[in-house]
């Protein structure tokens, strides 16, 4: 176990540690002397306020859709309830950097939105600040990112012990009081989490801006700024503000919810049934979430619609169909190079991000190694650093060395993607290895088995559905991270889909059609892989926690 731990402290220690350590006192040597030249820019003032305001506009948003959301979910009797809080992960099997290809289209001068409202007669001109600049972007995250509220609420709400709110009726208390003063407090542990997480996420999203062709925002200024990184200091300046605003949010996060005391959330589950508010409500209820997830799923049906159309302009359907497109994804040098070395580089990810959540579970559960704790605050670690900031680091850190990423790109881009999900894939297998009985290890121990037999026989077949689940939650949504997919790497031959559908988007004649249909297959990958991930968990609920 000993040189496992120190594995494991030299892997993170070269790829977390250094790189960041680097990229701070770089970025603070020059934002120390450089701050006032890089701020008096009107250019860099007025991405880093559009940023900022933007971030707190989707969370806002995003807040007002999802709690309400949560409460009806979990409180208000309605039919297949089970199916309604699984069809909002839905949102979630595209990131809006794919999404955007479609919105782009339905939201255009001449799209499916403004024509449905000139021939119904709600308006006479077309709207064009729908589907350009902030507002588009702004629609297409709050209708994303909303389900990570959703969901971080909704298992904090099945959390509340039944009897708080029973307590609380039986003194009297109204709904409203009920709601306001028991269920709404004890839910702020998932609240906070999703927020947090909307909230950087909306503020370092590089992919959907670039589709939207808007680039006043800090991402896009960052990415702008790598083709002159030793002569531009504005990239280091903004790198720096944007890992110290998500370091304080993350850590103030956690404080504030340490300091908190949640009587009343359990380790286990009560039966809470469900309250009936009568058949006109539920009905209201039920149109809500239709036209909810419909508008929810309105980008990803517009990826679709532009994979098939043949033409589609000025008319609120396509007029011809095809499905040339996808054929073309299996043809075009572009798209095809993109998918082979996407399920390459995520398939080497999702098995060294399941091995090492499975050594860093095993360090930590089943070992007395002093000191072997640090192993999961480096696990943590990359949730409160940025995706962006990241990738910016590892060009900066690795820079003129045999890993330098402009020249050879796919070791620091598998390590990235591991990274990045390495503390979701830790979290489910490191949750089954806590539920197991060590008492069933030790008898194999006794009896004259390895270690390793022990493993193989005992801990490892119980591990299975966490194991399982571990590494395709990080292959498919390593097949579609964004960040590092734009940043790390610039030679065709060794595209990524990200960076294959940034490509193919910019063109003017099949490429977007064409980067629709590639999308569309990342979105399949990552749908099978929530199916999947539920069936191997068996959870009501899926939390994203930070």
């Amino acid at each position: 176990m000993t040189g496992l731990f120190l594995l494991l402290l030299v892997f993170f220690l070269s790829f977390t540690v250094y790189p960041a350590a680097f990229l701070f006192w770089k970025s603070t040597n020059i934002s120390i002397h450089l701050f006032p030249v890089v701020w008096s820019n009107i250019a860099v003032r007025h991405s880093f306020t559009n940023s900022i305001l933007l971030a707190l506009s989707v969370t806002a948003a995003a807040s007002i859709i999802a709690i309400p959301l949560a409460l009806m979910t979990g409180f208000i009797e309605i039919p297949r309830r089970n199916f309604w809080r699984k069809a909002f992960l839905l949102p979630l099997v595209a990131p809006p950097f794919v999404s955007a290809i479609g919105m782009r289209q339905i939201l255009s001068r001449f799209g499916p939105v403004n024509l449905l409202l000139m021939k119904t007669g709600i308006i006479d001109q077309p709207i064009n600040f729908l589907g350009a600049g902030l507002t588009g972007i702004f629609i297409l995250q709050v209708l994303h990112l909303y389900p990570i509220i959703y969901l971080n609420m909704a298992a904090s709400l099945e959390n509340i012990e039944t009897s708080c709110i029973e307590s609380a009726e039986n003194m009297g208390a109204s709904f409203w009081q009920t709601l306001r003063k028991v269920i709404l407090p004890m839910s702020l542990p998932g609240y906070f989490a999703g927020a947090f997480l909307v909230f950087i996420w909306s503020l370092t999203d590089l992919g959907t801006p670039l589709v939207f062709d808007y680039p006043d925002l800090i991402p896009v200024s960052i990415f702008q700024s790598l083709t002159d990184i030793y002569s531009n200091p504005a990239g280091y300046v903004l790198v720096i503000f944007i890992c110290i605003i998500a370091v304080i949010l993350f850590f103030s996060t956690q404080y504030f919810l340490e300091k908190i005391s949640y009587v009343g959330i359990v380790r286990y589950r009560t039966t809470r049934q469900p309250v009936s508010v009568g058949k006109p409500v539920s009905i209201i209820v039920l149109l809500y979430l239709v036209f909810l997830l419909f508008i929810s799923l309105l980008p990803h049906m517009a990826v679709i619609l532009n994979s098939v159309s043949e033409k589609w302009f000025f008319t609120v359907f396509p007029e011809r169909w095809t499905l040339h497109y996808y054929r073309e994804v299996f043809h075009h040098p572009v798209a095809r190079i993109s998918l082979i070395n996407s399920a390459v580089y995520s398939g080497i990810a999702g098995t060294i991000t399941t091995i090492i959540s499975l050594a860093t579970g095993l360090v930590i559960y089943r070992s007395h190694i002093r000191g072997r704790q640090i192993l999961e605050s480096f696990i943590i670690f990359p949730m409160a650093v940025p995706g962006i900031v990241f990738a910016f680091a590892f060009v900066l850190a690795f820079s003129e060395t045999f890993l330098d990423p402009r020249s050879f790109p796919v070791f620091l881009l598998i390590i990235a993607y591991v990274l990045r999900r390495l503390p979701f894939s830790a979290r489910s297998i490191m949750a089954n290895l806590q539920q197991i009985d060590i008492s069933s290890e030790e008898a194999g121990l006794n009896l004259g088995a390895s270690r390793w037999t022990t493993f193989m026989k005992i801990t490892g077949p119980m591990l299975k559905n966490g194991i399982v689940a571990g590494f395709i939650f990080a292959f498919a949504f390593s097949m579609m991270e964004v960040s590092s997919s734009l940043i790390l790497v610039s030679k065709q031959q060794y595209f990524p889909i990200a960076k294959g559908i940034y490509q193919l988007a910019g063109r003017v004649t099949d490429g977007p059609y064409i980067a629709s249909a590639l999308g569309v297959l990342g979105m399949l990958v990552s749908f099978v892989a929530l199916i999947m991930i539920y069936k191997l968990t068996g959870r009501d609920n899926i939390s994203i926690s930070v």
